[in-house]
């Protein structure tokens, strides 16, 4: 079954999508893929980006789609000991986001340390499914390229196996409880070498198992270049292969306020 959905979208605008990610260039490519509904979600490092995701709403004005688009941002871990984000309350209200996605974006540290590097990555995200502001965690033990380098700190993440099960249990039990999805996320995963195919082809038996505690997956592809955009129908294939459908992806008609701690 082909995905609906594409709620992890980056632009040119903020330099980290290539220049073939222009907003009506993008817009035009989901719509050839059929898709019902999108995310645009650049990223805010820091407050001073805030004008550049002003151009993003400024172009989203001007298209005329039968496609639902949502103004939304990804947001990184700032402070590994608090969980903070790289958000405020009034940075969302300022930006007129309707969505946050967000995540840890490092392992926070420049040697191997499995069990440290395990129990670190579990506590952020975590914190971050507790944040108000955050709606999706974003690909959880996604770690850039570099980290994996010989005797860097994430050579050893090979097999999702490795992530022990009341971990898995417990990430899900915090996304039910304040009301948040956790993204599958193709880019990061399943195009590149970094991961191995033991890797991929253990993790998605990984989502399963949160989609299985009831939690909503956001489907994504993350796409920087807009050839990536392609990946979302075998995404949905993925999730498919173990069992994922189409009811348990989240959209962003279901956020709810997150209940009182």
């Amino acid at each position: 079954m082909p995905s609906p959905y594409d709620f992890h979208i980056h632009t040119a605008y903020l330099k980290c999508a290539n220049e073939t990610m222009s907003v009506p260039a993008l817009v035009r490519r989901c719509e050839g893929l059929g898709l019902e509904a999108i995310a645009i979600t650049d990223h805010l490092n820091a407050p001073e980006f805030l004008p550049q995701h002003s151009l993003i709403r400024q172009d989203l004005n001007e298209i005329a789609t039968s496609m639902r688009i949502y103004f939304g941002v990804e947001v990184n871990v700032i402070d590994k000991d608090t969980g903070a984000v790289s958000i405020d309350e009034a940075q969302r209200a300022e930006g007129g986001f309707e969505m946050v996605i967000g995540g840890p974006h490092s392992s926070y540290f420049d040697k191997p340390d499995k069990e440290a590097i395990i129990d670190l990555q579990h506590r952020l995200m975590l914190q971050v499914l507790a944040n108000p502001l955050v709606d999706v965690l974003v690909h959880p033990w996604w770690f850039g390229t570099a980290e994996f380098r010989p005797g860097g700190p994430m050579e050893w993440l090979t097999d999702m196996g490795q992530i022990p099960d009341w971990h898995v249990r417990e990430l899900s039990e915090a996304a039910l409880r304040y009301g948040k999805a956790i993204e599958a996320n193709h880019s990061a995963f399943f195009i590149g070498n970094q991961y191995g195919p033991t890797f991929r082809e253990t993790y998605p038996h990984y989502l399963a198992e949160i989609a299985g505690y009831g939690v909503r997956i956001s489907i994504a592809t993350d796409a920087h270049d807009i050839s990536r955009l392609d990946g979302i129908h075998p995404m949905m294939d993925i999730l498919e292969s173990v069992g994922i459908t189409r009811e348990q992806l989240w959209t962003p008609e279901m956020l709810l306020p997150a209940p009182s701690a």
